[in-house]
């Protein structure tokens, strides 16, 4: 009895704090781990189960998460595994999970009992109404290049498996197991603002501050250097080239010229593996860089790697901007799992 009314007090006051918070962005101000405290890295491990659908430039979340895996200095802190059940010590990220559409660019219509929704949509639903994966907890799904795509069609679609699978959802598996969905901008394009890639990232963004949503900002992450310059507007591309002089006409690349200035910093480690024992770099990032080019862009996956971190420590719970509440809410979290389990 004592236990069933502890739960019940703990359940009261976790309704109270940040772990059923409503919307949030994560994007190029949330790329430093050392923000986030390590009660919601293990949080995260423990109650996260994700599948995440992509294709290329998606894959750049998942590289540096690897990267981070890898990292001597780090230990296990950010070790996660590709399935999902996983044990409590291991983030649990099913990549390629969703069977079906290869990304969100897969957008031609499809009818779902009178219904009309996206073909990437369809697959959502038919992979989370079956029981088999009623232990995913989160979703994400990735563009390739986001340019000419219907972000209507998207909104909507994501709207229609939010309405059916998230809390409070119709579908009858929300009641116990409910999803949160994760939205997500698309690549730099190299045409500056309002250009084919910019223009549709707005307005997911302001749909996510209109509605109250997750979002991960894949683009921002690009725009910006960890130092808070901004490129946008200087033809940034997907591989962190820009036009350095104005003469439109890209020809710089701010990752390289980020970690000349911090040589062997963490970030140039973790990017290139110097000076680093058993540890050689990010092997590979999609598309940064292409043939040709700086090995440095591979810091674009990093800065990924890091804020998709923040972002999961943000769906176990973590609130940056209450950090008091945020802690005692973790412990809470902790104790209430603990007990539900015994």
């Amino acid at each position: 009895m004592k236990r069933i009314l502890f739960v019940a007090f703990v359940s009261v006051l976790l309704q109270s704090h940040a772990v059923y918070a409503g919307g949030y962005t994560v994007g190029h101000n949330s790329t430093d781990l050392s923000q986030i405290p390590d009660e919601w890295i293990t949080n995260a491990k423990r109650d996260l189960q994700i599948a995440y659908k992509h294709t290329s430039h998606g894959s750049q979340l998942v590289s540096g998460m690897t990267g981070l895996k890898n990292f001597p200095d780090f230990g296990s802190k950010y070790d996660w595994t590709d399935n999902s059940q996983e044990d409590a010590n291991t983030l649990s990220l099913d990549d390629y999970g969703i069977p079906g559409a290869g990304d969100l660019g897969s957008d031609s219509l499809v009818n779902h009992d009178g219904t009309s929704v996206t073909s990437w949509a369809e697959d959502t639903y038919n992979f989370l109404d079956s029981e088999n994966n009623y232990h995913i907890n989160v979703i994400m799904w990735s563009w390739c290049n986001i340019s000419g795509h219907d972000i209507g069609r998207y909104l909507d679609s994501m709207e229609w498996l939010i309405s059916l699978f998230s809390e409070g959802g119709t579908h009858q598996r929300a009641a116990e197991h409910p999803v949160k969905f994760v939205f997500i901008t698309g690549h730099a394009n190299g045409g500056g603002e309002n250009d084919s890639s910019d223009a549709p990232n707005r307005l997911i963004r302001q749909h996510c501050i209109d509605n109250d949503r997750i979002l991960f900002d894949f683009a921002d992450i690009e725009n910006y250097d960890p130092d808070g310059t901004y490129y946008l507007d200087k033809l940034i591309d997907d591989a962190l080239y820009y036009d350095s002089d104005a003469n439109n006409s890209r020809d710089s690349n701010w990752a390289a010229e980020y970690l000349a200035r911090y040589d062997d910093s963490e970030l140039d480690r973790l990017t290139t593996g110097n000076n680093v024992d058993g540890y050689s770099g990010i092997s590979s990032c999609a598309h940064s860089p292409e043939s040709g080019e700086t090995s440095d862009a591979r810091l674009n996956c990093v800065l990924k790697g890091r804020a998709v971190w923040h972002l999961f420590a943000r769906l176990a719970g973590w609130n940056p901007d209450n950090s008091d509440d945020s802690e005692s809410t973790a412990s809470m979290i902790s104790i209430n799992s603990f007990l539900l389990k015994n």
